[in-house]
Order: C-alpha cells, then sequence, then structure tokens
C-alpha cells in the first residue's frame, strides 16, 4: 500500500484544488481520499510525502503516433521502407515510456503501420512490459489517394501494412472489418484535409458519406469509437452526420459542425501544438511546399478562432498533441499550455488532461480522476501548475509517476 500526503490535490472532478489531502492506494487501486488527518496508516504502508508539491491525476494525451519520434517529417515514411517492424515497435516502446515518465500515463495512438501499436498495448496488457494504457486504432482508413495513401513513391513501390485503404461503403466496411479484426481498440478515418491544401477551400473532402457511415457503423456495433481526421467543410459535416466520435484537428469548425457536436457528444481535439511547432520550425525544416506552407500558416491563424468559439459554445475539448510529428514524445504538456494560450484557465488545461481527456476514450469510469475504485494512476508535480501550467513541460518537475500503483518514476 502506498499512502501519499498531497500539499494541493486537483482531482480532476472539482474545478478547485484541495489542499492537505491524502491518497491512499491498494494494489492496482485508489482505496481512499480524505484529509491527512481522516486516514489511518496501515502497517507497512508506504509514505510519500509530497506535503510541498500538487498531486494529481495521469494525463491523457488523445492524439499520438508512437512509432515516430517527432521533428522535422522527412524520414517517416522512409522508416516504414527501411526499418525492420521489430525495429519500429522497439522505437515505439521507448517513445510512449518518454511520455509516460512525464506523467502521461494513458494515450490513444491514431494510427500505426503494421500494426505496431496493437502489438506494444498487447504486450503492456499481457504484462510484459511496464508502461501506459494504450488505445490503438491500428492502421488508418484513407480513400485512394487520400491523406494517408498519398502519391509519394513510384506507381512500383508498394509498402505492405502501412494504411487501411478502402473505397466504396463495401471496400471501406472491408478496412474497418480488418482493423477490428487485429484488435483496433477504435478506428481513425480521414474524411478531409491533408491530400490537397486550397486556402479558398482548405477542407477538402476525401471520403463520401456513405463511406464513412459504413465504417461509423462497423465500428459502433463492436462498440467501437471512431476518430476523424478532418479539417472542414462539408466533409465534416458528412463525417458528423455519419457518427465519428471525436472531431481531430478541426480548424475550421463552422456553426453547424459545433451544433451537430453537441448534439451528438462529439469531442474535440485541436491539436494545437502541433501546427505551432511546424510553424515555428520553418517551412525548410519541415520540407514544406509553398501551397502547404500557406495552408499550415492558415491554419495557424484561424485554429484560436475556432477554439474560442467550441469553448463558449461547450464543446468537450481535450488535449491531444499529435505526438510523433513534429511534436517529440515527452513534449506532450505543450498542448496544455496551448489551450490556456488559447483562453483556457489552467485548472480548464488540466481537466482537459484528465477527466474529458478519459471520457474521450471511453475510460472515464478507470482513469482520468483521483477517486475511490479507480485506476491508481498518479503525477506528483514540484509547484503548482495552476499559477505556471508551464511546469508541466519540465521533467525535473514531475517528481514521481504511479502507473496502476506502481512507481514508475
Amino acid at each position: 500500500m502506498i499512502f501519499i500526503k498531497a500539499g494541493m490535490l486537483i482531482d480532476g472532478v472539482n474545478t478547485n484544488p484541495h489542499s492537505n489531502m491524502a491518497v491512499l492506494i491498494d494494489g492496482k487501486v485508489i482505496k481512499k481520499v480524505a484529509p491527512v488527518d481522516q486516514i489511518d496508516l496501515p502497517e507497512g504502508v508506504e509514505v510519500i510525502d509530497a506535503s510541498h508539491m500538487t498531486v494529481m491525476p495521469g494525463m491523457v494525451d488523445c492524439h499520438v503516433h508512437v512509432h515516430t519520434p517527432g521533428g522535422p517529417d522527412e524520414n517517416y515514411s522512409i522508416n516504414a521502407l527501411k526499418e525492420l517492424q521489430g525495429t519500429l515497435a522497439l522505437w515505439a516502446y521507448s517513445f510512449v515510456l518518454k511520455d509516460l515518465r512525464m506523467g502521461f500515463t494513458t494515450l490513444r495512438s491514431l494510427s500505426s503501420p503494421s500494426y505496431v501499436d496493437v502489438a506494444l498495448r498487447n504486450a503492456i496488457n499481457q504484462g510484459y512490459l511496464p508502461g501506459p494504457t494504450l488505445m490503438v486504432s491500428g492502421q488508418g482508413i484513407s480513400v485512394t489517394g487520400g491523406h494517408m495513401d498519398k502519391a509519394e513513391w513510384s506507381p512500383d513501390v508498394f509498402i505492405s501494412g502501412r494504411t487501411g485503404v478502402g473505397d466504396g461503403p463495401w471496400g471501406c466496411r472491408k478496412a474497418a472489418r480488418e482493423q477490428l479484426k487485429r484488435g483496433a481498440d477504435l478506428l481513425k478515418i480521414n474524411p478531409c484535409g491533408g491530400s490537397i491544401h486550397n486556402l479558398v477551400e482548405p477542407w477538402h473532402q476525401e471520403m463520401t458519406y456513405e463511406e464513412m457511415a459504413a465504417i461509423c457503423e462497423e465500428a459502433h456495433w463492436a462498440g467501437k469509437r471512431v476518430a476523424a481526421h478532418t479539417s472542414g467543410g462539408p466533409g465534416l459535416t458528412d463525417a458528423l452526420r455519419a457518427g465519428i466520435d471525436s472531431v481531430e484537428h478541426g480548424p475550421w469548425l463552422s456553426d453547424e459542425h459545433i451544433e451537430l457536436m453537441l448534439r451528438r457528444n462529439v469531442f474535440y481535439t485541436p491539436t494545437l501544438s502541433t501546427n505551432s511547432r511546424g510553424i515555428a520550425m520553418g517551412k525548410e525544416a519541415i520540407d514544406s511546399s509553398d501551397e502547404e506552407w500557406a495552408w499550415l500558416m492558415k491554419n495557424d491563424e484561424d485554429k484560436w478562432i475556432t477554439l474560442e468559439k467550441a469553448k463558449k459554445a461547450g464543446v468537450k475539448i481535450v488535449t491531444g498533441t499529435d505526438a510523433g510529428f513534429w511534436i517529440y514524445h515527452g513534449e506532450n504538456a505543450l498542448e496544455m499550455a496551448e489551450l490556456v494560450k488559447g483562453g483556457f484557465t489552467p485548472m480548464e488545461a488540466i481537466q482537459a488532461a484528465t477527466r474529458v481527456g478519459a471520457e474521450c476514450l471511453g475510460l472515464e469510469k478507470k482513469v482520468g480522476t483521483i477517486e475511490e475504485g479507480k485506476m491508481a494512476d498518479l503525477v506528483i508535480v514540484a509547484g503548482d501548475p495552476l499559477k505556471d501550467i508551464t511546469l508541466l513541460q519540465k521533467e525535473e518537475n514531475i517528481h514521481q509517476v504511479i502507473k496502476n500503483g506502481n512507481i514508475v518514476k
């Protein structure tokens, strides 16, 4: 058993922190949360004195790519071509450990080649490796020539296992069934944006309503959710009508989109940090064409307007970094600072990365808050992130991380 004395407790449930609280962990679960003087110490309990620190729930990154490191993306596709799948899997494990050591105890992987994320999740769940909780999508589903099936190579070059390609409703059903067959926890689709960068209509639609509806139906029949890489426009409208459960990126949400999201309880993962990082790195570093760079700059301007509008309307907004793509693994807390820059309070940003993030993944009964009966996923932070959210970006401030009742840092 572990007994934690918390100077300040952010439980993920309440909008105000608590002082002089304690958390008693028994095995993998939280047994009791109460004022320090109201918990009797069992014999042999391990005591962690965090009376000058902040204790908060383990955090959730709702959008990562486990098999890539982050930084300039010029080698991403080449890695899938030249590296052994076992090498990618070993890299993936090292990357998710970086996320875990920074307090992100739950990750949602939105596509990896050859089911690297599925294999990694299985190894962790089976107890062969310690690691974060992983919710994985397997391969992303794209139409021919869509966002995840770009013409990067000669027609004579075929990379097996990179993407689940489907055309037409039945082709997309087959692609969805293939992901479910391989053990995906959710499905990722690519309705719009990515293959064409048009400043007049920056939300080029790639999948039809019928294709998306077929995928969503297959997922929901299996009790799974669907995350959609989107930009905006009619493609996003069709995706919402088809039944998606979360909007990924989505820098151009209209009033109609927001109304549909509220009505259907659709979550929003704006991935602000990856766009900001790409702009900061510069056009040459990310090997961007003039057309693509202009599209990224427009995205960088409009994402803040969209975020403010979605927040004001009451859309459930979660943290997702796109880690592995421009954002390095372990930099996950950047997204929380971006949310604060966009008008969130630090507490709202923390809840987006804890309670609301867990809800987006369907894990709200297990993680995301510090409550009795929940899994013991906690982070002990040196300092007060409610005063300075950027504290969470510095490894020296992440004093301890507890995952399923085990101290992993």
